[in-house]
């Protein structure tokens, strides 16, 4: 009798170091029970949705003209883009690999905003003749279009937030860069309808840096500064305040419209807060 029980203990030892062997394997099916927290080698991933508003401060910048016509400097000093409102979104991923880089995350996203760079009349040989006293407002809008690549470092991380209740995060980019550039305000006393919409586009460069806190495991918000760095050569301004509105304050057909090109660095700060959708997908 003591044999057969001291043979059913042995056979009961086995079978439960089995069982804990393979608990402690996420590739079993015990392992890859829902109610556990999911780590990379689950293969848990998580995308979002981020919708964004704030506003947009443009640095003032040199315009170089490149068309040689009419008098005055070649390079108008410090044009005095606007600070105004911007709005856009992201769609992106982060995949949980801490266990592997240090407690940090990685991820990849899509990012899209616009915003308004507007200048004023009246600034001498850029939108205003001095000499004639005639001047236009030159309204700017920006777009950008481009994909990012982010690390995080999760904070607070529990079995309701496995991937951390808060985080801050960093993340470099390169994307589109485009200008829309419409003229014909009257010195700056109202905005009229453009008569005339030209764009550039070129390549931008972006770094961004920020904080996002989940109020919920899928609902989040975020705050974050974004730097923007674009070089652009086919830029158009009315320099000489040429396009302006007839005495009852609109524009003819036949009038001919004067733009003179120029290229210009464009160096915009992001401020953007927001709210992003979160999704948890697994294997």
């Amino acid at each position: 009798m003591k044999t057969r029980i001291s043979a059913l203990v042995c056979l009961l030892c086995v079978f439960g170091y089995s069982d804990l062997s393979r608990a402690g394997d996420l590739s079993s099916q015990r392992g890859g029970d829902p109610y556990d927290a999911p780590t990379m080698s689950s293969g848990t991933i998580e995308p979002y949705l981020s919708f964004m508003a704030g506003i947009a401060v443009p640095r003032s910048e040199d315009a170089t003209f490149t068309d040689g016509v009419g008098p005055g400097p070649r390079v108008v000093k410090d044009v005095d883009y606007q600070t105004k409102h911007s709005l856009g979104g992201n769609a992106g991923i982060w995949f949980p690999t801490r266990d592997k880089l240090w407690g940090f995350d990685l991820g990849m996203e899509l990012t899209g905003f616009i915003w308004y760079a507007d200048v004023a009349c009246c600034r001498d040989y850029y939108n205003r003749d001095p000499a004639t006293g005639a001047g236009t407002t030159t309204e700017i809008q920006g777009a950008y279009v481009g994909s990012n690549f982010l690390v995080r470092y999760p904070v607070g991380i529990s079995e309701a937030y496995p991937n951390g209740r808060w985080f801050p995060y960093v993340g470099v980019g390169v994307g589109a860069h485009q200008m829309m550039m419409r003229h014909g305000g009257s010195k700056g006393v109202g905005w009229y309808n453009a008569i005339l919409e030209q764009r550039d586009t070129t390549v931008a460069f972006m770094g961004v840096g920020g904080i996002k806190a989940h109020l919920f495991k899928y609902v989040a918000v975020f705050a974050e500064a974004k730097y923007i760095h674009a070089h652009h050569n086919g830029l158009l301004t009315d320099r000489y305040g040429l396009t302006a509105p007839q005495d009852n304050g609109t524009f003819s057909n036949s009038q001919v419209t004067t733009l003179n090109p120029y290229s210009s660095t464009i160096d915009t700060i992001m401020a953007h807060a927001g709210v992003s959708i979160h999704f948890d997908i697994r294997p």
